[in-house]
């Protein structure tokens, strides 16, 4: 994993990943390879979303459309005074085995550019949205950060910049 992407402190903050009901058996396998991971608590989409900002976790579904529109919901909360940023999402294919063979491809961390791999706290931190394929190519788009961190911990990192945004027009 590469050190050098590291943002801001607030990365320190990551607690890992929050697996929603529909793919519980990842937890054991992101545990297997030495993440944080705890299943929601929750039955109720929204209520993931909100339960992953509150303890600092992404959420790994594959549920994709909802979750994509729960966490733009949640993150038009946004007061510029304090972060309202969601931790990103992980989105898992729905079969067993074809999700064994995506995780592989992310397990050292989040592969962003020609080689380049972020550990998992900045990829969280920046706020994207992952989704690897067992071919071993990963997909990446990014939700807008909110306006406390885009004024105080800006990402000019071109790989990112480059990364199409969810919600806006240009991933509609």
């Amino acid at each position: 994993m590469s050190s050098s992407y590291v943002w801001s402190p607030y990365e320190l903050n990551w607690r890992g990943f929050l697996v929603d009901l529909d793919v519980s058996g990842v937890v054991s396998q992101l545990e297997g390879m030495r993440f944080k991971a705890s299943l929601t608590t929750e039955r109720e989409d929204p209520a993931t979303v909100h339960e992953a900002w509150n303890g600092s976790q992404t959420v790994v579904t594959a549920n994709e459309a909802d979750f994509i529109r729960y966490t733009l919901e949640h993150q038009k909360r946004d007061s510029g005074q304090e972060c309202n940023n969601a931790w990103g999402l992980l989105i898992m294919p729905n079969l067993a085995v074809k999700r064994e063979r995506a995780l592989a491809a992310i397990k050292r961390g989040v592969p962003v550019d020609s080689g380049t791999i972020i550990p998992w706290s900045a990829a969280a931190y920046a706020n994207l949205c992952v989704s690897p394929h067992p071919d071993g190519t990963v997909g990446l788009r990014r939700f807008r950060r909110c306006i406390h961190c885009e004024k105080a911990f800006p990402i000019h990192d071109e790989w990112y910049t480059r990364l199409p945004e969810l919600g806006s027009l240009k991933t509609r």
